[in-house]
């Protein structure tokens, strides 16, 4: 860990707020009682509106683009293909506390906050809406708005000469292991987002500020 660090990124997703697609399709997909029906939720993920489908769009892809495909190719399922856009908002029940707290006393110390995240560019400003520390970065790159998307150095490289950033006095927090090896490749000093307990021990280590 270096002495010292005067700038920090966060990602977004998982790291401070909680998405997962399954929260939406749970409620979509149901058995007669009403409970989720588990399966149908793993095959409509794992087959048509895959995590692979939706990298597309971090990548920039447009949503109707996205729809048109997956409709294209399950034409059946068509209303809930449209309902991963159309009630993104779903998947995500709000903030991760342990991160935002850190967040939030870092940005009142002065300390530089930026995000780095893979998020489509029709998703994210709806969602920066919704929570207002999205909104207190001094700088954000999201992936949908460039064309790459990370683990690719290249988006890393975008973040560093827009923020003016250097890796070895940076902090870098994110939930993905490939993420994270890119990041080190790099010379940022890495924190692998798994656990809230875990982050709030490294967080203090690195003498990053606390309340």
């Amino acid at each position: 860990m270096p002495e010292s660090l005067d700038a920090v990124v966060f990602d977004i997703g998982n790291v401070l707020i909680h998405w997962d697609p399954r929260l939406l399709y749970r409620k979509i997909f149901t058995r007669v009682d009403m409970t989720a029906d588990e399966g149908m939720v793993d095959w409509f993920l794992a087959t048509v509106c895959t995590t692979e489908w939706n990298i597309e769009q971090d990548r920039g892809r447009s949503i109707a683009e996205a729809e048109a495909e997956a409709i294209g190719r399950h034409p059946d399922y068509a209303p809930q293909i449209r309902a991963f856009y159309g009630r993104f908002q779903e998947m995500i029940t709000g903030e991760i506390p342990d991160t935002v707290a850190a967040l939030r006393q870092a940005k009142a110390a002065g300390l530089p906050l930026h995000g780095l995240t893979n998020f489509g560019r029709e998703t994210f400003p709806q969602t920066a809406a919704r929570f207002d520390f999205l909104r207190s970065f001094d700088t954000v790159v999201v992936s949908g708005d460039e064309g790459v998307i990370k683990p690719d150095p290249a988006i890393f490289h975008i973040l560093i000469e827009r923020a003016g950033l250097d890796p070895q006095r940076t902090a870098f927090i994110d939930d993905s292991a490939a993420n994270i090896r890119s990041a080190a490749e790099l010379g940022f000093a890495t924190h692998h987002f798994a656990d809230p307990g875990a982050f709030t021990a490294w967080w203090t280590a690195a003498g990053l500020p606390v309340g």
